[in-house]
């Protein structure tokens, strides 16, 4: 069969731009993920930024234990006391007595539920802003690395871990440099 005439040269050109669309361009083999984890809580306890921040919790920790302690005490003095005048007291002292154990413990537990709701707001404040200081720490230097991605280790449900995907030394490190140079 004879080819139109008027398409004879636009047969060719065709037939190239049909082979190159079905090859495409060249592309080159992809590359692996190159990914790493980081141990949050490390970052936390070990950075100088997050020891900073951490600071004001521990204080806080220290005195509401030093209060719990303080009231344990009394609940054990007042518990001996009892003890000691259960066998003289009359059965209206006995239960004055009760009545004031039972009072103490009740606000022992108000005060330890307290404490924790204090505690707990603390450590969340102390966290967010750890997290908004540390995260553009952790983007630039994946980013730098080359990194694809970066798990948190506490995060990631890992069954195993090689410990040269751990970058949690290196980012501590560039925490410390910036918080230094930050002063």
């Amino acid at each position: 069969m004879k080819p139109l005439p008027r398409f004879r040269h636009v047969t060719p050109i065709l037939l190239a731009v049909l082979a190159l669309s079905c090859t495409g361009p060249a592309r080159a083999e992809p590359l692996p993920p190159k990914l790493a984890v980081i141990d949050h809580d490390r970052l936390l306890l070990e950075s100088e930024p997050g020891k900073i921040l951490i600071a004001p919790l521990d204080t806080l920790m220290k005195q509401k234990k030093a209060e719990s302690q303080a009231m344990e005490a009394e609940l054990r003095k007042l518990r001996a006391s009892a003890v000691e005048q259960a066998a003289s007291a009359s059965e209206q002292q006995r239960a004055s007595l009760q009545r004031r154990f039972n009072d103490k413990m009740q606000d022992m537990r108000r005060f330890e539920a307290e404490a924790n709701n204090e505690l707990d707001r603390v450590r969340a404040d102390a966290f967010g802003k750890f997290k908004h200081l540390a995260s553009p720490v952790i983007q630039a230097f994946g980013k730098e690395q080359g990194y694809t991605m970066i798990f948190r280790l506490q995060d990631a449900g890992l069954v195993y871990l090689d410990p040269s995907a751990d970058v949690t030394d290196l980012v501590i490190q560039r925490l410390n440099r910036q918080s230094a140079a930050a002063k």
